[in-house]
């Protein structure tokens, strides 16, 4: 029995390993997306008459983020329980649920601005009946998947990302370079002192940084989960005889 055991936790870490990868890989895939109107020629995102003339030319690339950001969702779905399951051998129980419980609530926002960007073709079909229709359009899909799912995933993502690497220091379950990469998601929390008067423009490098640290944090920690799956196996008990 304690070999099944012990299969069940190997095959459960491998999991965990591979969907963290996997959301590393595709939220890099994503933040670069996202890059791509400046990159094409499409300067100032914020002017919505812009926007949408890149999403008349390159409406695919709005698919792909959709499907990329699907993809992501998924995986952390998988990879927060995974990694919960793990790690709950000896991380504090009450610690552990709360952690996940903010990796689901990223998963469910970065799913949410999916929907939005795999909507282009509704988008792109209002415009064609009034240009001030599909502005105020895209206005409002910027304004909700941006400034709200987007930062709300990501912040969530980051926290996620801390309380992880919080309790691997805490329980010496992950490697402690995982715990010293977890700062790197840490400073976006600071975008919460924000409202409360506390001047975060000095930080915004800080922000973007986070973005794709979280992403290098979760290839890191996939990586560490499946080189200690890989690892020397336990020796089995010995059977009374």
């Amino acid at each position: 029995m304690n070999g099944v055991n012990a299969a069940q936790r190997m095959n459960g870490t491998r999991i965990a390993g591979l969907a963290s990868i996997i959301v590393g890989l595709a939220g890099l895939l994503w933040f670069w997306l996202e890059s791509s109107p400046p990159r094409l020629g499409f300067d100032d995102t914020d002017n919505p008459l812009v926007s949408l003339q890149f999403l008349a030319q390159h409406s695919v690339i709005y698919a792909q983020i959709g499907l990329t950001l699907f993809v992501m969702s998924f995986a952390l779905i998988i990879a927060t329980h995974a990694v919960s399951g793990a790690l709950a051998d000896r991380a504090n129980p009450l610690a552990l649920r709360v952690v996940t419980t903010l990796g689901l609530f990223s998963a469910a926002f970065l799913f949410m601005h999916g929907v939005l960007r795999f909507g282009v073709l509704p988008l792109l079909h209002v415009n064609g009946i009034r240009d001030d229709w599909g502005q105020a359009g895209y206005l409002v899909s910027q304004f909700a998947g941006i400034h709200g799912f987007v930062a709300g995933g990501i912040v969530a993502l980051c926290a996620w990302a801390v309380g992880i690497s919080l309790i691997g220091l805490r329980t010496r379950t992950l490697p402690v370079v995982i715990g010293v990469l977890g700062i790197v998601p840490g400073f976006r929390l600071l975008s919460i002192l924000g409202p409360f008067g506390v001047s975060v423009d000095g930080l915004w490098i800080f922000f973007m940084l986070s973005i794709a640290g979280v992403m290098l944090w979760c290839l890191a920690l996939g990586v560490a989960l499946l080189a200690r799956r890989s690892g020397p196996a336990e020796p089995a008990a010995m059977t009374p005889v």
